[in-house]
């Protein structure tokens, strides 16, 4: 049954109400949601790339198990069984992991920008794990998105410094749809949809580092501000790829 995004949006906020990191990514959420009810096969398992909320509503919403990939302890977990390996090491063979199952679909969601390895190497190693005919959602921030241009022109570099945390480094890369569809393509994923979206609510946009639990009115303006502008000068980007050769 399909269920508009509307309705994943307004199902979030009543499962997770004062969480204002979750509202704040609800609407992307609910895309990944969408994306899946549209493209998944039924009972098709699924691979979230690293623990957060989505994992969560990921089960909630299929009502099945739900498998991880990350730099956690390997084991079964809330959500279904976690896989240790961390991506940046698709560029060492030795360290390439090959016992992992085939999945319908793997989500990557908001971790490609923190990889300082080529997408070149870590696409192979997903679509090693996907079954024939499988998808990939991946999601991640626009690099070309209006307030960066902005910032470049008035002489400020869009794109933070990379952290001194060795587990929250910050993003070394972001991307454009162009970029990410050609390297989908050299690894033997073929592109099926790609989205510019505005799908942060920005009324709970984070304020001294901390997300507001109730929402922010001030900032809606925000929200219509990027949902007028044109594609790809929005915020949010999605591309979805499929295996097409097993």
């Amino acid at each position: 049954m399909t269920i508009a995004r509307a309705e994943l949006v307004r199902q979030i906020h009543s499962a997770y109400p004062g969480d204002g990191y979750t509202l704040y990514h609800a609407h992307r959420y609910a895309t990944t949601l969408e994306l899946l009810n549209r493209f998944l096969a039924s009972d098709t398992p699924l691979l979230d790339i690293g623990v957060s909320r989505l994992t969560d509503i990921l089960k909630t919403h299929f009502k099945r198990p739900i498998d991880t990939l990350g730099f956690e302890k390997e084991g079964p977990t809330p959500y279904g069984h976690h896989y240790f390996y961390n991506l940046n090491d698709c560029q060492f063979p030795d360290r390439y992991r090959t016992d992992l199952p085939r999945y319908g679909a793997i989500v990557m969601a908001e971790v490609i920008e923190h990889l300082y390895t080529s997408p070149l190497l870590v696409y192979p190693f997903l679509k090693s794990v996907l079954q024939k005919d499988g998808i990939l959602i991946v999601q991640t921030p626009n690099a070309v998105a209006l307030h960066k241009r902005v910032k470049m022109i008035l002489g400020h570099n869009p794109y933070e410094l990379i952290r001194t945390q060795h587990d929250n480094p910050g993003h070394f890369r972001e991307y454009t749809a162009e970029e990410l569809c050609r390297y989908g393509q050299q690894a033997g994923l073929a592109p099926i949809y790609v989205s510019y979206n505005n799908y942060f609510d920005y009324q709970y946009r984070p304020i001294n580092g901390e997300h507001p639990p109730f929402p922010q009115k001030k900032w809606r303006y925000l929200n219509r501000f990027f949902s007028l502008m044109p594609a790809g000068f929005r915020p949010g980007l999605t591309v979805v790829y499929q295996n097409k050769i097993a």
